[in-house]
């Protein structure tokens, strides 16, 4: 941000709040917007300035896959050609059972360079996904990686309170 674009308070109380868990509301812009004594519009307003600037780098949701009974994950790792990359990474990013989609340099000997993350309550489910993606776009050569557990999951931190 510029000089004149110095954070203020209500900029600090925004990224405080934006740095941990969101309330489970179905507006919950409107819940930081009431905790800090400013309009939805002044927290949507200041929150996308503060991405413009770079303050935030991005705002994205996070499932606790465990929390919320998912307890089978699967990283699939596609082998598909430089050239078919985007129509498949585009067919396999707008299924609802695939929560992320992206491409990647090769990673071992397979050489797989599209990588998607499925969510299920088994491994036959996620294997059934897995089947049903690879006929959808044609390609047989994918390693499946099983979560076994999990290590991380935070928000960025920004401020102390």
């Amino acid at each position: 941000m510029s000089s004149s674009n110095k954070l203020d308070q209500i900029d600090r109380s925004i990224l405080a709040a934006l740095q941990g868990d969101l309330d489970g509301t179905p507006e919950p812009y409107a819940a930081i917007a009431d905790r800090i004594g400013v309009s939805e519009q002044q927290v949507l307003k200041r929150a996308h300035r503060l991405v413009e600037a770079g303050v935030i780098r991005r705002i994205g949701a996070m499932i606790r896959h465990i929390e919320a009974g998912i307890h089978f994950n699967g990283m699939v790792v596609w082998k598909v050609e430089p050239e078919r990359m985007d129509e498949v990474g585009t067919l396999f990013a707008n299924l609802s059972e695939v929560s992320h989609c992206y491409e990647r340099p090769p990673f071992d000997s397979m050489g797989g360079t599209l990588f998607t993350m499925i969510h299920s309550s088994s491994e036959e489910e996620c294997m059934k996904t897995v089947t049903k993606m690879a006929e959808i776009v044609g390609v047989s050569e994918y390693e499946i990686l099983f979560s076994e557990r999990e290590l991380k999951k935070v928000s960025m931190t920004y401020f102390e309170d």
